[in-house]
């Protein structure tokens, strides 16, 4: 079934273009048109706040036909988004209107293809390595953010935002027809619990409570909260970052590149710890190099500093987002996954929604180094909830019954 797990995988890295496709070439470029960054951090944001209820429906969705269906839809709502970015007349520093649709249907996109990806892992797996795939999977996404970003500043820089619009156009379909080119193995759906967790605020013995169709577990509110308070610095980051970066002639498409690169290469790893060893350890380490990086960025930007921060970033999210997406496997069943998983969507949904447009105040009144350390507390609310956590400090399940056999 691996192979399964690898060509999701890579469909997941080829559609997500349709996102990350924009996200340094779209605030560069308006930027440059003379958007003020209060208007950009808006028009950025946008995706962010419309993911967070388009999540919940996706959610919905995905249990009711499946994450096949939900991933068809995330991909034809990105190439929506990106055919009006390429329609004529359509241009940076003219009308925000379709930037702002565009988003919207960027945001849609991104709620469904992200959670439906995932929640077809463990269809493709056994339950003993599924952090690992899990990780694998979700350093698809990430990598997305290696390739795709410096990719669409040198599209930018040689035609325009229609000529990248037009690349991201591609490789949507691309990433479509190696979801559809043949069938998935996906293995018979179990019951909620059947993959043997131990119930200590895990996979669950009973349905999950619903409420107009959406799944809801308390077990899940420990690592969706975690999620929403350790991603709001990233979306000061996404907003903001690129525009100031370029201002004092550092090389932001580096930083995004040092940070892809850092989550694949602790993605996989920190995948196969989670198997092994408690999540605790890896998310308090992942949580400080966060802190460093984030102290780090502070400062006026050069192109060294943004690559270390870049490197720091990256790892740090892998140890971080590893054991809670593998947290959220094992504290849910086949039944409802796709709720859990919509819910980490709407979770990092609602995080960048703090940053980009809760941030536009600040950054106007105060700057972007005093927005950036503000996120801060949320990197210390992340922490005290992953030390008040049980689960999080419970031994993998399938490690706890070779070490008593």
């Amino acid at each position: 079934m691996m192979a399964g797990v690898l060509r999701l995988a890579l469909a997941l890295f080829v559609t997500q273009a349709g996102f990350h496709g924009f996200t340094a070439s779209l605030p560069v470029a308006l930027a440059r048109a003379g958007v003020p960054d209060p208007q950009i951090g808006l028009i950025v944001g946008v995706a962010a706040l419309v993911q967070v209820p388009a999540a919940f429906v996706a959610g919905v969705i995905v249990d009711r036909v499946g994450g096949l269906r939900v991933f068809t839809i995330g991909g034809i709502a990105y190439l929506i988004g990106s055919a009006i970015l390429a329609l004529p007349g359509v241009e940076p520093g003219g009308p925000a209107a379709p930037f702002v649709v565009a988003r919207i249907f960027q945001g849609i996109g991104i709620a469904g293809i992200l959670p439906s990806a995932l929640s077809l892992v463990p269809y493709l797996t056994d339950p003993a390595p599924r952090g690992f795939a899990l990780a694998f999977v979700g350093s698809a996404h990430n990598l997305t953010l290696v390739a795709i970003p410096p990719l669409s500043l040198a599209v930018l820089a040689a035609t325009s935002l229609h000529g990248v619009a037009l690349v991201m156009i591609a490789l949507v379909l691309f990433g479509l027809l190696l979801v559809w080119i043949a069938p998935f193995p996906l293995r018979a759906a179990q019951a909620a619990g059947a993959d043997g967790a131990d119930g200590h605020a895990r996979a669950p013995q009973h349905e999950a409570r619903r409420r107009f169709g959406f799944a809801f577990r308390r077990a899940w509110a420990a690592p969706i909260g975690i999620i929403v308070l350790y991603i709001a610095h990233w979306g000061v980051i996404v907003a903001y970052l690129p525009q100031r970066a370029e201002a004092a002639g550092a090389d932001i498409g580096l930083f995004f590149v040092a940070d892809g690169i850092a989550i694949i290469l602790s993605r996989v790893p920190s995948g196969w710890l989670a198997d092994r060893i408690r999540p605790i350890i890896l998310m308090l380490i992942g949580l400080a190099m966060t802190a460093v990086m984030l102290i780090l960025l502070v400062f006026q930007p050069t192109t060294p500093m943004l690559v270390v921060a870049g490197i720091l970033s990256g790892a740090g999210a892998g140890l971080v987002m590893t054991p809670v997406l593998v947290e959220l496997s094992r504290r849910s069943g086949d039944a409802d996954r796709g709720s859990a998983f919509s819910l980490f969507s709407a979770g990092q949904a609602m995080a960048l929604v703090l940053g980009s447009v809760g941030g536009a105040g600040l950054v106007a009144a105060f700057g972007f180094e005093v927005t950036l350390l503000a996120t801060l507390a949320g990197i210390a609310g992340a922490t005290i909830v992953t030390l008040s956590d049980p689960g999080f400090r419970a031994r993998p399940q399938h490690v706890a019954a070779v070490m008593e056999a």
